[in-house]
């Protein structure tokens, strides 16, 4: 089994792979889709035989929720048609999207053309991340280039809005890529480096997290591949319907009877608005005060609460301290266990929550600079560690 220690450091390093990867997105007209995905995952069988898909049941919404979406532009005829295709997951899954055009949202569709972005979209609860003002689904009108494609390209994204993974990462699809063609090609063609294809084709899932032995080559999460991209010749056209696989899975993750199998801590943060950080004298350190909501559902989990230090340009800082140190520098944490059924407001009316660490654990190079702090929520569950909320760094004065 992993330490803790040994998870946020393998957690910390994944993150902020991840944030570099976003900010090389292209546009990508093959694939459709540059959804960046969490790098563990749970899941589990929707039948006894057959195929099944992907999908992250920490990341899942409430069974029969309904989910206000917003679409923040676009003409009428496009705004008709991410209506109506997003709704063709409300045949098969217990949940429901509602389209609305004031008030916040749990979905915000913007679309673009010709700015690189390509299509993608937050991974299920993780669209809580992020502040009503932003957008969590993005659609790239450039890419709309037959009426097939555009019902594959809003189906595809609305389907990792309710949690589903891409299906040609199931580590049991046996795809015998060939990687040194590939990434060269997607080099030439995307700019794609080589973490950004790995990311989106080469990365694979522990078989223990997969729905089953067997994958679903005609899902409409998987990828097309073409026969250049494989040593063997295997290829998959475009799926240009919800397969039958893809209809037991989101079946099984929001039944429309009973109760959703093999629940897990289901915990989501939202409502951050600030993080305050001051020094403190009488206590010889630095106190950070967060303001957050975190709902819980599904099963008792536990969740760490973190502050690390940071520079401008997001850099952390190492440390010889043994008992102040997160991701493998210099911060502090907290952590507690939480039952479902709660909705617990933290720091919103007074300062009920405090991350603390004494001056004499911060490293001495920073001790009297202008720096910079960052506040992360992970849950902590079955040797998973599941990012909840990453924030934006805030102003840190450590003059004394």
């Amino acid at each position: 089994m992993k330490t803790i220690k040994q998870l946020l450091v393998i957690t910390a390093g994944i993150l902020f792979t991840t944030a570099a990867i976003a900010q090389q997105k292209k546009e990508y007209k093959k694939m459709g889709c540059a959804t960046i995905e969490p790098s563990q995952i749970f899941a589990f069988d929707t039948t006894e035989t057959g195929k099944r898909g992907m999908a992250d049941n920490y990341y899942l919404w409430d069974n029969g929720k309904t989910l206000y979406v917003k679409i923040l532009n676009g003409s009428p005829r496009y705004k008709a048609m991410i209506q109506k295709y997003a709704k063709e997951w409300e045949k098969y899954a217990n949940i429901k999207f509602q389209f609305v055009e004031v008030g916040n949202s749990h979905i915000r569709v913007i679309l673009t053309g010709n700015d690189g972005g390509g299509n993608y979209s937050k991974l299920g609860t993780m669209a809580l991340m992020v502040p009503q003002d932003e957008h969590t689904l993005h659609l790239d009108t450039t890419s709309f280039t037959t009426p097939e494609y555009t019902y594959t390209a809003i189906v595809h994204e609305f389907g990792h809005a309710i949690g589903l993974m891409h299906e040609h990462m199931s580590p049991v699809s046996g795809i015998h890529w060939d990687k040194n063609r590939v990434y060269a090609a997607y080099k030439m063609s995307q700019g794609w480096d080589k973490d950004m294809v790995d990311a989106q084709l080469f990365k694979k899932y522990n078989t223990s997290y997969t729905n089953g032995t067997k994958y679903d080559s005609k899902s409409i999460m998987h990828y097309p591949i073409s026969r250049w991209e494989t040593t063997d010749g295997y290829y998959v056209d475009w799926n240009y319907s919800i397969s039958e696989g893809d209809k037991a899975l989101v079946a099984a993750l929001y039944p429309k009877k009973g109760d959703r199998k093999n629940e897990v801590p289901r915990f989501t943060v939202s409502g951050f608005t600030k993080m305050e950080v001051e020094k403190n004298d009488n206590k010889e350190g630095v106190s950070f005060y967060p303001s957050f909501t975190i709902n819980t559902a599904g099963k008792s989990g536990r969740v760490y609460y973190l502050a690390v230090f940071t520079d401008d340009a997001g850099n952390m800082f190492e440390t010889t301290s043994n008992e102040y140190k997160v991701f493998g520098v210099s911060g502090t944490s907290r952590t507690t266990v939480l039952n479902p059924g709660q909705k617990i407001e933290v720091n919103k009316n007074k300062k009920d929550f405090e991350l603390f660490i004494p001056y004499s654990e911060i490293p001495e190079k920073i001790r009297n600079k202008n720096i910079r702090a960052s506040f992360y929520v992970f849950l902590f569950d079955n040797d998973e560690m599941k990012l909840l909320y990453a924030s934006k760094s805030v102003p840190c004065n450590m003059a004394r």
